[in-house]
């Protein structure tokens, strides 16, 4: 005798049809999807620079004590600073996910620092070129005026020399006529 219930045998619909196959569960839980990176201005270069030295500061702090006690507890001071910097992090990290608090234990949290440093190296590497000209890696702003990375202590070398510059050999004269006018009034006072 078939069970008593009102719905329909496993697999068949209540037409007799097959049922439709559900989607198939993936092992892996969902990845983070990508965010739109933000435009690079001159401040956001800026920001990067400077939050690339800061992180990579307390990195080598952090980094220093966890080769020797990489379960040593990290003060509360420096997690307050470690997350600071992390959250001041988000707009250059290529996905969505909300960041961790700072791990408790020092290897820990050197390992966070260096995967935020790794994110912050990724985004400078999509946002800047090399300029053969310059001989230096430059910000991709739109501005015409080249951005040079800063912190990588570029030593620019200008297309041409400044003084094949009209500009700047008429400055020139005009600094040593002022010279030479102001060397004459000197003169004057001292022989009143």
């Amino acid at each position: 005798m078939p069970p008593h219930t009102t719905q329909p045998p496993f697999g068949e619909t209540p037409q007799g049809q097959p049922a439709p196959q559900a989607a198939p569960v993936s092992a892996h839980p969902a990845r983070p999807r990508k965010k739109s990176l933000p435009r690079v201005t001159h401040a956001l270069a800026a920001r990067h620079e400077a939050l690339w030295l800061r992180l990579s500061a307390l990195q080598a702090q952090v980094t220093a004590v966890a080769t020797r006690r990489p379960e040593a507890p990290v003060s509360r001071h420096t997690i307050g600073v470690a997350e600071a910097l992390l959250r001041d992090a988000r707009p250059f990290l290529a996905h969505d996910d909300p960041l961790p608090m700072a791990a408790p234990d020092h290897g820990g949290l050197a390992t966070q620092l260096g995967q935020a440093l790794a994110e912050l190296d990724g985004w400078e590497a999509a946002n800047s070129v090399w300029r053969s000209d310059l001989k230096a890696y430059v910000w991709l702003v739109k501005d015409k005026v080249p951005l040079p990375v800063r912190r990588l202590r570029p030593r620019l070398e200008t297309p041409q020399a400044p003084h094949a510059d009209p500009q700047y050999a008429a400055y020139q004269a005009k600094m040593l006529e002022l010279r030479q006018k102001l060397a004459k009034r000197i003169e004057q006072y001292r022989n009143r």
